[in-house]
């Protein structure tokens, strides 16, 4: 991933609004450059998920992600410096909900589909940030943009009341989507804000990746205490690749959080729902594949609805 070397859009003292103001006002000659960078950063973020699915032990392979999160994170944090000080409740925050939020995905996965969590779980995201950014950074919603959450809604109902997945058996994995969606949401609008207070985008990731997945692979190793043992050197790979795709995805997000509104950012993000839709049934499997798309597409639909308003 790579970044400007200053990223930031004000000193410290500077409100939240007016560092916004300077964000979205400074953004319009190169808006389909970013655009381009967050929608390929879509398709790896469902490429790492796949890789993370694939593999049969969902401990063990979260546990791999994070520590190759770590050293990438590290190595990001010691060239590209520390965050300003402004910035560091808005990391902290995140840390939490990012913490948070791999549990919550860990299990989803470990009870339900690809195709059926993933999109559930990363279409609300586009709901929560723009009514999120419409609070507290004023970033108000347009008739366009209300059409587009109508319809992002409406696909995750579709999602949800699926016949396969309404089943009682079913309901964990979609409580637990949800409940990834939820976390999702909260990060995104902390680290939007967050990195917009940091003087480096890479440094703010680099801070975060470190701190965050250190606390998951050493709760992943407590809890399991026997992770490593076992692991085929194709498990290795696998995870040190998802791995580095995560940084190198949410990287580019953050990146693109300082130069693009945060509903916009959320919006292109979530497009990855299709490639997952797609990687879940022609890779796993997984069953009723055109409806799964199907409600795919519609969420998308809502997606491109946000980003054209």
């Amino acid at each position: 991933m790579s970044a400007p070397a200053s990223c930031g859009t004000g000193e410290g003292s500077q409100s939240v609004g007016t560092m916004m103001g300077l964000a979205a006002g400074g953004v319009t000659l190169g808006r389909g450059v970013v655009v381009a960078v967050v929608l390929a950063a879509a398709l790896a973020h469902a490429g790492w998920n796949l890789l993370a699915k694939l593999m049969d032990d969902q401990v063990v392979a979260f546990w791999l992600i994070n520590a190759a999160c770590v050293v990438c994170g590290a190595g990001m944090w010691v060239i590209a410096g520390s965050p300003r000080t402004s910035a560091w409740p808005y990391l902290m925050t995140s840390v939490v909900l990012h913490v948070a939020y791999n549990v919550a995905l860990l299990n989803s996965y470990r009870f339900g589909d690809l195709s059926q969590v993933y999109p559930l779980a990363r279409g609300m995201a586009p709901l929560l940030v723009t009514g999120g950014a419409a609070l507290v950074a004023h970033e108000n919603l347009g008739g366009l943009q209300l059409l587009g959450v109508a319809v992002i809604a409406g696909g995750l109902v579709s999602l949800v009341w699926l016949r396969d997945t309404a089943a009682a058996g079913a309901r964990r994995p979609i409580l637990l989507a949800a409940l990834t969606g939820i976390v999702i949401g909260a990060y995104s609008l902390s680290d939007g804000l967050g990195v917009r207070h940091a003087h480096d985008t890479v440094g703010y990731a680099g801070a975060l990746f470190f701190l965050e997945s250190s606390i998951l692979v050493i709760g992943l190793a407590t809890w399991r205490r026997r992770v490593l043992p076992g692991v085929p050197n194709s498990g290795w790979a696998l995870g040190a690749l998802a791995g580095a795709l995560s940084v190198a995805t949410y990287g580019a997000v953050l990146w693109a959080q300082t130069r693009l509104e945060l509903g916009v950012v959320s919006a292109l993000r979530e497009t990855s729902v299709v490639a997952a839709a797609i990687f879940g049934a022609v890779f796993l499997h997984e069953g009723s594949a055109r409806r799964r798309v199907v409600a795919a597409l519609v969420v998308c639909a809502g997606v491109a609805l946000l980003v054209i308003a």
